[in-house]
């Protein structure tokens, strides 16, 4: 696996657990099946962009 979509991955798993479970958990919100799938597709495909751009980032400087 390339290094980019490491990092991305990595990035998109702390977004998803700090913003899909645990702000929820602390605001006594619900956590429901269809809040962590939209969730992991959104924060999924986020860290991929992520890491992407860092990685062209890197290479253009």
């Amino acid at each position: 696996m390339k290094k980019w979509v490491k990092e991305g991955l990595t990035w998109g798993v702390i977004m998803f657990i700090i913003m899909v479970i645990f702000f929820p958990w602390y605001d006594g919100e619900e956590i429901t099946l269809k809040r962590m799938l939209v969730g992991a597709l959104i924060w999924g495909a986020g860290g991929f962009f992520y890491g992407f751009l860092m990685n062209k980032l890197k290479r253009d400087s």
